[in-house]
């Protein structure tokens, strides 16, 4: 049986997800600041918005309404920005309180948590197993909404550079391994974006593509 999928609406992601990110299943996307990981976001919400559902946009850094508008160029911006909810969490207590509330959501599509890993970082500097169960129950409640709505969850996560000299995301064991298909983003130039397949179900790792970030979002 072929699994559902909500196209990103830039094809050469698509074409390397075949077809897009999966509905059951949380989509964890990393990378350096400026690699795409929110325009990505931002244009998952607009494709959700085109087929009529709603999509739990949860911000904890505060995204861009300006970059949605130029991404929804072409694209009735009224329309699309009524289905998305906004939601900004404060901390990492917070943020696990609306995770929980989004099923609440009538007529849900999709569940962006962008970026998954912020408020984790900062609590962690106070009490590091505090952090760890409170994003641990976040990405799990996140796993279970997917499966029970039948909706795609996309996460976008924070990196740091490790002794070898590894771009990895925070929290990155135990996230990964509910994560169904992990994504890293790279810069290779400018407005040239690499993005490479670190764990999928049916796709090979280290399958490959690249895209361009521009004025009107992901081409």
């Amino acid at each position: 049986m072929e699994m559902k999928r909500l196209k990103l609406g830039c094809p050469p992601l698509d074409n390397m997800l075949g077809g897009g990110i999966e509905y059951q299943a949380i989509t964890e996307i990393y990378g350096e600041a400026g690699t795409g990981k929110t325009n990505i976001c931002l244009q998952a919400a607009r494709e959700c918005s085109l087929l009529g559902k709603k999509t739990a946009y949860i911000d904890s850094e505060g995204v861009s309404i300006e970059r949605l508008q130029q991404i929804c160029d072409g694209y009735n911006f009224k329309k699309i920005f009524s289905k998305i909810i906004f939601l900004n969490p404060v901390s990492l207590k917070n943020q696990e309180k609306i995770v929980k509330n989004t099923e609440k959501i009538n007529n849900l599509g999709l569940v962006i948590l962008d970026t998954f890993n912020m408020f984790h970082r900062l609590e962690m500097e106070e009490d590091e197993k505090i952090a760890n169960r409170s994003l641990n129950r976040q990405i799990t409640n996140l796993q279970l909404l997917a499966r029970k709505k039948d909706i795609p969850v996309l996460i976008a996560g924070q990196v740091y550079t490790s002794e070898t000299g590894e771009i990895k995301p925070f929290a990155g064991r135990g996230i990964e391994h509910m994560a169904k298909t992990v994504i890293r983003l790279d810069k290779i130039g400018i407005g040239r974006r690499q993005a490479i397949i670190i764990k999928h179900r049916s796709i090979p790792e280290g399958t490959k593509t690249i895209f361009s970030i521009t004025q009107k979002g992901l081409e």
